[in-house]
Order: structure tokens, then C-alpha cells, then sequence
């Protein structure tokens, strides 16, 4: 029994190894886009003072509120 787990072990890290996994520091910015261009979200229309989120449209204005 052990080494049948042994084998599938082996095989599943030969068809997926560890370096394919991407590491934070790999990662792509999140919304590269509105990072480069000088969007306040504090001006948004959808911007909520009080509690300091987007209440509706996140896809224009960060962050956003919980549901």
C-alpha cells in the first residue's frame, strides 16, 4: 500500500511540479491598468466616506465595500 502512494506521489510530481506553482513575487498587479493612470477614488461618485469603500461599479472604483 505505501508504495503505491509512493508511485502515485512520484507521478503526480513529475506531471506537476513545484516550480510551475507561481510564487507571490510572481504575481501580476492586480488592475495594472487603474494603477497607471491618477484615479482618486476619494472623487468617485460611487466612493463611500463613511466607510471608506465603493459601494457599487468595483470594476471602476477601489476598493470595495463588503457585501
Amino acid at each position: 500500500m505505501m508504495s503505491k502512494l509512493g508511485v502515485l506521489l512520484t507521478i503526480c510530481l513529475l506531471l506537476f511540479p513545484l516550480t510551475a506553482v507561481q510564487l507571490d513575487g510572481d504575481q501580476p498587479a492586480d488592475l495594472p491598468a487603474l494603477r497607471t493612470q491618477d484615479i482618486s477614488t476619494d472623487h468617485s461618485p460611487w466612493f463611500d466616506p463613511v466607510k471608506r469603500c465603493c459601494s457599487r461599479y468595483c470594476y471602476i472604483c477601489i476598493p470595495c465595500c463588503p457585501n
